[in-house]
C-alpha cells in the first residue's frame, strides 16, 4: 500500500510540473508584452508616429515574445493628452487531457505631462 501511495503522490508531482511547463511560458511572455507596451506608449506619444506604424512596432514586438498578433487586435487611441494601446489575443495550449485557450488583454496608458 505503500507503494501505490509513493508512486500515486510522484504522479501527481509530475502533472503539476507537466502543467507549470505549458501554463507559464504564455503567462510569462504577456507580462514581457506588457512591459514591452508601455515602453512604445512612453516613447511615442510625443512623437508623430501614426497609428499603423505604432501597430506595427507592437506587432515587431509581440513577435520577439513569441506571441502572433494582427492588426484588428491592436487598439492605438491617441488623445490630446496622452496615447493608449491595447491588445486582445487567445493562446490555445495543447495538453494531454484537456486543452485550454488562454484569453489574455494587455493594456497601456501614457499621460502627457
Amino acid at each position: 500500500m505503500g507503494k501505490v501511495k509513493g508512486l500515486l503522490g510522484l504522479l501527481i508531482v509530475l502533472a503539476g510540473f507537466y502543467v507549470a511547463w505549458n501554463l507559464v511560458p504564455p503567462y510569462f511572455h504577456n507580462y514581457q508584452l506588457q512591459d514591452d507596451l508601455d515602453d512604445v506608449a512612453r516613447r511615442n506619444s510625443y512623437t508623430a508616429t501614426s497609428e499603423d506604424e505604432i501597430k506595427k512596432i507592437v506587432i515587431t514586438k509581440a513577435d520577439n515574445n513569441s506571441i502572433k498578433l494582427k492588426e484588428d487586435q491592436i487598439s492605438v487611441t491617441r488623445t490630446s493628452n496622452g496615447l493608449a494601446i491595447s491588445v486582445k489575443y487567445h493562446i490555445h495550449v495543447d495538453m494531454i487531457l484537456y486543452p485550454v485557450d488562454l484569453d489574455f488583454a494587455a493594456n497601456s496608458m501614457n499621460k502627457r505631462i
